[in-house]
């Protein structure tokens, strides 16, 4: 894709997004909630709303790009096949519910597979968290630098640690400097990319939890792979880490040693 193309869709998302500004205020006021798999698992009429309205955009601008999003079946969507949306129309749904803070909007694009824009919108700080392919990563229009590679002994490390069993969380406490976890897949992995964060694990993500993360990955040189140490399946996901490349390799082999991180 030309680099003129790719920085026209660019401005074009950049710019739908902003119109959320004017929409979400209103989605929250009449904010109605409902669970899929169980009472944690919650829905609202804002994660619908957003992503239909994004389908719509998409639609009438781009009819070639297809859509695969959190709130849609997906079953006629070849992810790796010519122009794909990711979507999570609101990461950190219960963050919504519960706080109205400490959520995001989750869009990546890939191309024949290869990611090539990325977006991660903190809508209640009016923060918009970008990366353009071979053209850097950006918080408001501001080039974010690589982080340093840092040894996790003087990193924070972010992870659930109601998924995990207690000598991992133990080993990991024990080998980090500190430990916070947010909540929301996409805001844990912004604090990595700009370096506040030394890592943010997940053990089981969906697609549209990790799409833009993999760009931001490789346009600031940090470490994004399977728990394994294996390359990562944007279309299927799995359990994830992200991380500052200086403990990526540490924090891997605390996760895999004795029983393995998984609870028991």
């Amino acid at each position: 894709m030309e680099k003129e193309d790719l920085l026209q869709i660019d401005k074009h998302i950049r710019e739908w997004l902003s119109t959320l500004d004017a929409v979400i205020p209103q989605l929250i006021a009449e904010m109605e909630t409902t669970t899929k798999q169980n009472r944690f698992d919650l829905v609202t009429n804002v994660d619908k709303t957003i992503q239909q309205h994004f389908e719509q955009f998409l639609n009438e601008n781009y009819p070639q790009h297809q859509l695969f999003a959190e709130e849609k079946n997906n079953d006629d969507v070849q992810p790796k096949e010519g122009h794909v949306w990711i979507m999570d129309p609101i990461d950190g749904t219960t963050n919504l519910v519960k706080q109205q803070y400490d959520y995001c909007i989750i869009l990546g694009y890939f191309v024949d597979g290869i990611p090539t824009l990325s977006y991660i919108y903190d809508y209640p700080n009016q923060t918009l968290h970008k990366a353009i392919k071979e053209q850097g990563a950006y918080t408001n229009g501001a080039l974010i630098p690589k982080p340093e590679p840092q040894p996790l002994k003087d990193l924070i490390i972010s992870f659930n640690s109601q998924v995990m069993n207690n000598d991992t969380i133990n080993a990991l406490y024990d080998a980090a400097f500190s430990y916070r976890f947010i909540g929301s897949c996409g805001l844990d992995s912004v604090r990595v990319i700009h370096g506040q964060f030394g890592a943010h694990i997940n053990t089981n993500p969906k697609p549209w939890d990790i799409a833009a993360q993999f760009l931001f990955a490789q346009e600031l040189g940090l470490k994004m792979t399977t728990l394994s140490n294996d390359k990562l399946d944007f279309a299927t996901s799995g359990p994830f880490i992200i991380s500052n490349e200086g403990c990526h390799e540490e924090i891997l082999n605390i996760l895999n040693s004795g029983n393995g991180y998984e609870k028991f």
